[in-house]
């Protein structure tokens, strides 16, 4: 459909793309299910982006592996000759994919990744557009990987430059518009000390392991003097190898999460005191190394929120206003965008409206369910409903644009 010779209006539109996805829907939930089948770890979603980036391709877009020196980042076009970009805005629908050591999709990405392919094809099924549509796929987005932290390299390089509005859908226990995320350091502490045989020479060892404890001792005698907004969680990564060796190394790798930056650098260095105090306590060295990208807070744009509300409404499905009770809040790159231009991190439910905890076996298993894919098409839908209000109403784009301006982010232009 050219919508420049058809003359199609914005609710007909809607109703096209809606029927593109139906269509799509058996592969798109075969998509899901074998990025569930196959969970890969941040920068090694190998087959899960060639994946996506195939469907997208078959889809007509033009798209570019290895975006900003990320093996599996992809960057993908709509229309392919890049056309739209001096006559129209450009939205960019975000795809994540990757998995969490142990539990494997407990974070719904599958569902996040195919939804965002659904609503790429469904626009591309209309064919002329006055305007861009990227599918920007994004890898590492759970901190737990080494260097993760997609978005934020791809936002570095400049891939999101020339975007007026980014969204993306993200799986819960309820439908819910965007709520707030909180900024985040991953912090890696490791600690040098010295090898001796613990019951010959205990005397002549540094003990690291000691230090690894000591640290931990010391933060949990901070957290009642951190404000009540700040997070502290870790793990002991290593902390020796036998019983009858005096530890020479010890690694802890820990968040430290508040609600805006200005009150996590000063937590941090906090938590860094506890580890210096436990390291001159026991006779250690220690190091720091920040083994992911800092994560800035989340700022919902309102304006484009109420559009996927709006589109939810029509598909039957109307998002709660309020997703979290009592500031327990995670943490995602996706904050770093919405600091750059207007942005939503909505939720579609995959769980019946059962609460069950993400990040576990059980939230991954029903990221498969006939609830979850429920969720992944009506997910879809509402994503590409929405890119149409920025492509086809000037009003819509210019409330998104001015909401950013009363105070949540400057959008572009």
């Amino acid at each position: 459909m050219d919508m420049g010779q058809t003359g199609m209006g914005l609710e007909e539109a809607k109703r096209a793309v809606a029927g593109a996805v139906d269509r799509a829907a058996p592969r798109l939930v075969e998509v899901s299910r074998t990025m569930y089948e196959n969970p890969e770890l941040g920068h090694r979603e190998f087959k899960a982006s060639a994946l996506l980036a195939g469907f997208l391709e078959e889809a007509g877009f033009r798209v570019t592996r290895n975006v900003a020196g990320l093996e599996t980042a992809f960057l993908a076009v709509w229309p392919p000759d890049g056309g739209g970009l001096k006559t129209g805005p450009t939205v960019a629908v975000l795809a994540e994919y990757d998995a969490l050591p142990k539990v494997g999709h407990g974070c719904g990405h599958n569902i996040i990744g195919s939804a965002a392919a659904g609503a790429g094809l469904a626009l591309a099924s209309l064919g002329a557009l006055p305007g861009r549509v990227l599918v920007i796929g994004c890898p590492a987005e759970e901190g737990g990987a080494d260097g993760a932290g997609g978005k934020v390299f791809l936002l570095e390089a400049g891939v999101f430059d020339e975007v007026d509005a980014a969204l993306m859908v993200h799986p819960g226990s309820v439908d819910a518009v965007s709520s707030p995320s909180a900024c985040r350091v991953a912090l890696e502490m490791t600690f040098r000390g010295r090898a001796a045989h613990a019951a010959g020479s205990p005397h002549e060892g540094v003990n690291a392991l000691e230090a690894v404890l000591q640290t931990f001792n010391g933060i949990n005698a901070l957290r009642q003097h951190l404000p009540e907004s700040v997070l502290v969680h870790g793990v002991v990564v290593k902390g020796g190898e036998a019983p009858n060796i005096v530890p020479d190394e010890g690694v802890v790798r820990l968040y430290v999460r508040a609600p805006v930056r200005a009150e996590l650098e000063p937590a941090a260095e906090r938590v860094k005191d506890c580890a210096r105090g436990a390291a001159l306590a026991t006779g250690c060295e220690v190091r720091f190394r920040e083994f992911s990208r800092t994560y800035l807070d989340l700022v919902p744009n309102r304006a484009l929120d109420e559009l996927f509300a709006r589109n939810m409404t029509a598909l039957g499905r109307p998002p709660v206003r309020t997703r979290r009770a009592g500031g327990r809040v995670g943490s995602t790159d996706m904050g770093n965008v919405s600091h750059v231009v207007p942005a939503i991190h909505p939720y579609v439910a995959v769980t019946g409206g059962r609460p069950v905890p993400s990040h576990s076996r059980e939230f991954a298993e029903a990221t498969v369910s006939p609830d979850g894919e429920a969720a992944l098409i009506v997910g879809a839908k509402a994503l590409a409903m929405t890119c149409l209000d920025l492509l086809l109403s000037p009003e819509s784009l210019r409330e998104v644009k001015d909401s950013a301006g009363r105070g949540d982010r400057p959008g572009r232009g």
